[in-house]
């Protein structure tokens, strides 16, 4: 398989994605092959001037059933292959590669990476965290990366019948136990109600939840965030999940956490422009 010589930004942001991948397994979010991390290399790659005759097409059932959307055409991504462990992306030229959707999106030309395999798959959420990217950066947003992960107490706390289902509750136990949370977390946590993991529903779901919110959480499944890169996505999941292990860690010592108070989430609120 033909490689392309990748610019020394786009390592640099295939390095923050080793990175993120590293933290994750660390934190016991990433068990065997559980969780994916896309980005958008587009804008930093620059003019695309090779012969894509040369790179092997790989098509849409390779991925999945559902449709890239139209827009993804000519975008050219990082993602994490299918089956492959988020604690290997510290080689990303074999956990992932990098891939050019071509100009119909019906499919991809693989151009780096993916163990030099002519059909190498990327995960089969992939399709999803382009619907969330180009939904994204159609509303103008900045956000180039999508992280999806096991998180321990985010994944608790969606099993707790009183915050399940009811994503106010579930954003406020969170962000009444730390300021950081409150501040750093300023849209909270859209929760998307128990489907079955890859589907379209949970795809559209999940997209409408990151428009408003910072971090989407799964419902006994797990939780997805962007950014600008896999390091800023890493973050949002993060903070939103130390404010869960707070709260659930004044529950087992067998009481009610008094949080921080609605007025002085009002101050973090207004002196932080939230």
């Amino acid at each position: 398989m033909k490689k392309v010589n990748l610019n020394e930004k786009v390592l640099e942001e295939i390095e923050k994605v080793s990175e993120a991948g590293s933290y994750l397994w660390r934190r016991e979010w990433a068990e065997r092959n559980g969780g994916n991390i896309s980005v958008d290399l587009t804008e930093i790659y620059g003019e695309f001037n090779e012969d894509l005759s040369e790179f092997p097409h790989c098509f849409l059932q390779s991925v999945g059933e559902f449709a890239f959307p139209k827009e993804s055409a000519g975008h050219i991504f990082f993602v994490k292959g299918t089956g492959e462990r988020i604690r290997e992306l510290n080689q990303p030229e074999k956990a992932g590669c990098v891939l050019r959707i071509d100009d119909e999106a019906k499919g991809y030309h693989l151009l780096w990476g993916g163990r030099d395999a002519d059909d190498y798959a990327p995960t089969s959420e992939f399709i999803s965290h382009v619907e969330i990217i180009i939904a994204k950066q159609l509303a103008g947003s900045s956000d180039r990366c999508v992280v999806h992960t096991h998180p321990l107490e985010l994944i608790m706390l969606s099993h707790h019948p009183d915050y399940a289902h009811n994503e106010q509750a579930y954003t406020n136990a969170c962000w009444k136990m730390l300021p950081e949370v409150r501040a750093f977390v300023p849209r909270g946590i859209g929760v998307v109600p128990y489907c079955m993991p890859g589907s379209q529903d949970m795809a559209n779901s999940t997209t409408e939840k990151l428009m408003l919110h910072d971090v989407a959480i799964w419902e006994k499944h797990g939780a997805v965030a962007t950014g600008s890169d896999a390091l800023e996505a890493f973050d949002y999941i993060d903070v939103a999940n130390k404010g869960a292990k707070l709260f659930l860690g004044c529950l087992a010592s067998g009481f009610e956490p008094e949080g921080v108070s609605d007025s002085d989430m009002q101050d973090l609120k207004e002196t932080f422009n939230l």
